[in-house]
């Protein structure tokens, strides 16, 4: 049975960020998770506070409660997120536009391409252990990564706020999760790129109606890769034999 997001969550993307973080199921990382989410909200309670809130007494007590634990590597994890973050949705796009070449160690190698002009360190034997430790939430991340790292800051002029482009988010997120646990490369012999356990939404959730106007998750399906980051990719699995 697939681990669901905790979508009830008070602030659900801290919760759901806290999740990607630390995806394992064990305790650990379940109270890790709890601790990134509290610490997340704490550091926002000076604002909610100034602007004329407060915060009921219950929920300041689970914020402590949770926020016991020192979580001393956040950044590093979040850097290896992003990181896989981008190599899923390389890998995404080159299943939409470009099957035959679509495999985790060609999306790696334009993974690689950008990082090496950004300078970003990291070896590849490194990328397949944080792809292995991150995949039950790659689609997330690689959601994430489409939007640039962007914060989920709405539109007033186009009538939605930040929860409604965190739904966005959530339904491009599911749109990757059924990808990653459906395709397959017509050459391999080996299952789809995520695994058949992997975090997703509630099957109850619904996303409220979204207005002509809002972003759509269907967007996702727009983008594709320039020609010259494919043009020297070779098509995966063992060439066919003549006759």
């Amino acid at each position: 049975m697939m681990p669901t997001l905790d979508l009830d969550h008070h602030e659900p993307f801290a919760a759901t960020l806290g999740i990607m973080l630390y995806p394992g199921t064990d305790n650990e990382d379940r109270e890790n998770a709890r601790a990134f989410a509290s610490h997340w909200i704490q550091g926002c309670l000076k604002n909610f506070h100034e602007a004329g809130h407060r915060l009921p007494a219950e929920r300041m007590a689970r914020l402590l409660e949770d926020g016991g634990v020192f979580l001393t590597d956040g950044k590093a994890r979040l850097k290896s997120g992003q990181a896989v973050g981008d190599i899923f949705k390389a890998l995404f796009l080159l299943a939409k536009d470009h099957p035959s070449l679509a495999s985790w160690e060609h999306a790696i190698s334009i993974y690689e391409t950008g990082a090496a002009r950004a300078k970003k360190p990291g070896s590849r034997s490194a990328l397949w252990r944080e792809i292995k430790r991150f995949k039950s939430v790659a689609h997330l991340w690689g959601a994430w990564s489409i939007r640039d790292y962007r914060d989920f800051a709405g539109s007033a002029e186009l009538g939605y706020d930040g929860y409604d482009d965190f739904q966005c988010f959530l339904a491009q997120a599911e749109l990757l999760r059924d990808f990653g646990q459906s395709w397959r490369h017509r050459r391999a012999k080996s299952g789809p790129p995520l695994p058949a356990e992997v975090w997703r939404i509630p099957v109850d959730w619904n996303s409220q109606n979204r207005r002509p106007s809002w972003p759509n998750p269907d967007d996702v399906l727009t983008i594709s890769f320039p020609d010259n980051l494919v043009a020297d990719l070779k098509p995966s699995g063992r060439p066919r034999k003549a006759g």
